[in-house]
């Protein structure tokens, strides 16, 4: 779950549209975009979840040198390649449970601004949502590591058929993936907020504000 100083969500809509207190959603949601933007697409966020991935491809090659030291039989080698595997262990294990949290931190911070993007559009509060150097910051590398991880990957399955290469080519395609992602689906918020809002029916229900 994302830290406690993050903005709630906010109370379920009315049937009624626009709200009585539009005014005060508005205002409230422009303090949570404040907070929740620039904590989504924290630099030092993208720095720590490339670091884990960084600790986990060498994980993947101590655990790689640790088998195949124990292979060879004898007593040093198999004290060498328990002590690959232990080295592994320590930086995979703890890695992987990091990212782990930091993606469903990330989804549940997601959650929260596809929340108060639905409460509403205001032109206002565009300030708020674009931050193009932060988002930016998350494609680009993600983008490169997704290409040359995948590219790396295809070559040690068709050429080398390396387990070491393939492994490291993987995680990084992975990492690269789970960023793009990241920064595609924020384009998706802002998209929407620059999209003129649909008028409501007759009726005054609210208008469909999917996306």
């Amino acid at each position: 779950m994302p830290g406690p100083s993050l903005p709630p969500p906010p109370d379920p809509a009315s049937d009624i549209w626009p709200p009585p207190d539009h005014a005060d959603l508005l205002a409230e949601r422009e303090e949570a975009l404040r907070e929740l933007v620039p904590w989504y697409l924290g630099r030092r966020r993208a720095l720590l979840f490339w670091l884990a991935a960084g600790l986990i491809s060498v994980g993947w090659v101590a655990a790689w040198a640790g088998s195949r030291y124990v292979g060879m039989g004898d007593v040093v080698s198999v004290v060498l390649g328990v002590f690959f595997l232990a080295v592994a262990v320590g930086f995979v294990v703890p890695s992987t449970l990091a990212t782990i949290s930091g993606v469903r931190d990330d989804l549940e911070a997601r959650e929260r601004l596809r929340a108060w993007a639905g409460a509403g559009r205001d032109r206002d509060s565009l300030a708020r949502w674009h931050s193009p150097g932060r988002a930016l910051f998350w494609l680009l590398p993600s983008l490169l590591l997704c290409c040359f991880g995948s590219a790396s990957a295809a070559r040690a399955a068709a050429v080398d058929g390396s387990v070491r290469a393939l492994g490291c080519a993987v995680v990084l395609a992975g990492t690269g993936a789970l960023g793009m992602a990241k920064a595609v689906g924020y384009y998706r918020l802002v998209t929407r907020e620059l999209t003129p809002a649909p008028e409501a029916d007759p009726e005054g229900d609210r208008p469909d504000d999917t996306f």
